[in-house]
């Protein structure tokens, strides 16, 4: 702290001295406090603290710190800046309790003012296996104030009942940082080390209208067309019969990588009359999605289970009953949470959707569909949810 008290992390000119020393081939001053120039690297090197111990009921040293990783420099010259919040600089100590930093730092903003460093999240690359050493910016949209759901300050978790008699809510919709869109490639994508792979990093656009916050990474897919800015990879990830309905002027929905095309006749065959054997599989079919809506999956499931065995229970469970009965359907694209229809039937290899659509993740806010649409992914080669918190 200097002599009124300020924290060494929220003194500006400090945190350009570190910046400036770190762009240097070689640094003049490598130690601020916790700050530190190390093996081509900016670091917060949290210092050593206590815990409490339960076996001695005392509180024992911390033997290791714990480190934010704030800059790097990438072995083709790049200037990377951690865009992901960093929550050892700034946190706080009260009565043993820890409350981590959740906004952007000095040291983030200090960077993102130069022309020398390139903000991104470093979580992401450590979640999605990717070589940031390979880094490369292509496109982006620059950073912007947006609107997301915060921990309300005023808040006080220890006095919930009080807060909920003043009518504090504990989180509140507030003007918050994010660094902007970003199309970058690098080389390598898991166990895959070769060869230039474009990705796509934003936000969710429909979601932060509501206050949710949801980043993610897509790999676009070129398919003959160089995609060379944000706009083109977005662009890319349409498909050819949702860029049909919409030109036709039809009211195409989207929740988060599914679009819901608007359908010129109901799927339903109300008119199909179905076999004995039809009959009773989809009336078990619907038994057992009626035990899981009424909340009696854990004995029933299990009951059921037995009595059907297992392979014969899976078969029931997963039956797609069709036309007159259309239930509660799942839709999964790749390894993301699935989106939840209230109603849905697949026909001729094509899910068919209305009501109510949710998320399981609760990334993305429910919609409502008025009668029966088409439901069709994007054309992502492979879509991420970012789960470290951004800045």
């Amino acid at each position: 702290m200097d002599s009124k008290g300020t924290p060494i992390c929220d003194r500006e000119q400090v945190m350009v001295e570190i910046t400036e020393n770190f762009l240097l081939p070689k640094p003049k001053k490598r130690v601020w406090g916790n700050f530190r120039i190390e093996d081509g690297k900016i670091i917060y090197r949290s210092t050593p603290t206590t815990k409490w111990d339960s076996e001695s009921r005392s509180y024992q040293p911390v033997e290791n710190s714990d480190t934010d990783v704030i800059a790097i420099k990438t072995q083709n010259g790049t200037v990377l800046g951690n865009a992901s919040i960093l929550p050892l600089i700034g946190r706080r100590f009260s009565y043993g309790n820890e409350s981590r930093n959740n906004i952007q730092t000095t040291i983030q903003t200090v960077m993102e003012n130069s022309e020398d460093f390139d903000l991104v999240p470093f979580g992401m690359f450590e979640e999605m296996d990717l070589d940031i050493e390979t880094y490369n910016m292509i496109n982006g949209g620059g950073a912007e104030t947006i609107k997301r759901e915060r921990p309300n300050p005023k808040y006080n978790r220890n006095q919930y009942r009080e807060m909920e008699e003043k009518g504090i809510p504990e989180t509140v919709i507030m003007d918050s940082h994010f660094m902007g869109s970003k199309l970058f490639s690098v080389n390598g994508f898991g166990q895959k080390k070769e060869g230039a792979i474009k990705f796509l990093f934003d936000i969710d656009r429909n979601e932060i209208k509501h206050g949710i916050f949801n980043p993610f990474v897509v790999q676009p897919p070129e398919n003959g067309t160089p995609i060379k800015t944000v706009e083109d990879a977005y662009a890319s990830l349409i498909p050819l019969e949702v860029k049909t309905a919409m030109e036709t002027g039809k009211d195409v929905k989207r929740q988060g990588e599914w679009f819901f095309i608007p359908c010129d006749k109901s799927p339903e065959e109300p008119d199909r009359v179905y076999t004995e054997a039809e009959k009773k599989d989809f009336g078990l079919a619907l038994g057992i999605q009626k035990l899981n809506e009424n909340g009696w999956r854990d004995n029933s499931y299990s009951e059921a289970r037995e009595l059907l065995g297992k392979e014969e229970f899976d078969r029931l469970r997963n039956l797609v009953i069709p036309n007159k009965t259309p239930i509660r359907f799942e839709l999964r694209a790749g390894k993301n949470r699935p989106n939840n229809a209230e109603f849905g039937l697949q026909k001729d290899g094509v899910s068919y959707v209305k009501g109510e659509i949710s998320h399981s993740g609760r990334e993305h806010k429910t919609i409502t569909l008025d009668g029966w649409h088409i439901a069709m992914p994007n054309t992502a080669i492979g879509s991420f949810t970012i789960t470290g918190d951004v800045d």
